[in-house]
């Protein structure tokens, strides 16, 4: 049984390009404006819940400000840094906070082996008080690169996809964010995760940008 196990493992592993970050990975253009946030986890620490919130690998490092979990069983770390779902599929949920109000979103997911239920991720939202508004919506996704591959286990894939969400009809402020999804079964391994997130701008900084533009319309 534990030959079997190795060789399962060693499979999902071996199959295919080697997994590191995205293959082709669908970046928002707004990323890196300056109301815009970015968070990407591409190596992991922690396979299950009760052991910790896995930070993201991109800057700053640690954040507080965005956290991921995966709270099924039979997971474990590969030596890769995935999480790899040895026992039974994945659950993962990953965890932004804002300081200004969301307006748009973007998930980007790279999974290898058995493939994640892709009409089922969730992105929730509240505004951040105790008792406030609330929802959830589910978003088509995008496939950004996708190879079969016969990992030892059975066939899946090695699959780059991503979701976008236009939050910007929301009349309640959005401050935090819940990117949840499930794999399809077991020998599944979640390789990155990025999400990006995009504000409405302070009134400071609306005031500082319509200043700019006065100042423009001086000088011409």
């Amino acid at each position: 049984m534990q030959f079997m196990r190795t060789s399962v493992l060693a499979g999902l592993l071996c199959a295919g390009p080697t997994m590191a970050d995205f293959l082709v990975e669908d970046a928002p253009a707004w990323r890196g404006d300056a109301t815009a946030n970015w968070y990407q986890w591409e190596s992991f620490s922690s396979a299950a819940g009760e052991t910790g919130p896995n930070f993201p690998t991109s800057e700053p490092f640690p954040s507080g400000e965005a956290l991921l979990f995966n709270f099924s069983d039979g997971a474990l770390i590969s030596g890769e840094g995935n999480i790899y779902g040895f026992g039974g599929p994945l659950n993962i949920h990953a965890y932004t906070y804002s300081n200004a109000d969301v307006q748009q979103v973007v998930a980007n997911i790279s999974m290898h082996g058995t493939e994640m239920l892709y009409d089922q991720l969730m992105l929730v939202w509240t505004d951040g008080i105790e008792g406030g508004e609330e929802g959830a919506l589910f978003g088509d996704v995008t496939f950004n690169y996708w190879e079969e591959v016969d990992f030892g286990g059975g066939t899946g894939a090695i699959a780059n996809v991503s979701y976008a969400f236009d939050l910007s009809a929301i009349t309640a402020d959005i401050r935090e964010l819940g990117v949840l999804f499930q794999t399809a079964g077991a020998h599944s391994s979640l390789d990155a995760v990025a999400i990006d997130f995009l504000t409405v701008p302070a009134p400071s900084v609306v005031a500082v940008l319509a200043l700019a533009g006065v100042r423009s319309r001086r000088r011409r």
